[in-house]
């Protein structure tokens, strides 16, 4: 009896670890997501569609797509968060510039999940 039991708790662990797996490669930069020729679609797709997905509609990470202006009602506050980071979101300030930060903001303002 505790064999079958450990035998099922391995199986479940493997097919969550697959799942797992398939999620990530799913969410790729690149994987079919509506990114546009736009620098900050580019960028979101290079930088953040592994986490929000491809379209913002949310994976590892948070939806974005439609809930990014009513949670950042003023665009500097959404800067700062990407500049910042918070939790397991990565601060972007020492990867991305400041021109390449505010063109991801706009487009997860304007663009995303259209």
């Amino acid at each position: 009896m505790f064999r079958r039991v450990v035998n099922a708790i391995e199986v479940l662990a493997v097919v969550a670890v697959a799942v797992f797996i398939i999620m990530l490669f799913a969410n790729e930069p690149g994987s079919g997501g509506a990114a546009a020729s736009s620098p900050g679609g580019m960028i979101f797709s290079a930088n953040c569609a592994s986490c929000h997905g491809a379209n913002g509609e949310g994976a590892i990470g948070p939806k974005l797509a439609g809930v990014v202006v009513p949670a950042f009602p003023n665009p500097s506050d959404e800067i700062t968060f990407v500049d910042h980071g918070r939790g397991i979101m990565p601060a972007f300030a020492t990867t991305l510039s400041a021109a390449q930060i505010r063109d991801v903001v706009d487009y997860t303002r304007t663009e995303l999940g259209k």
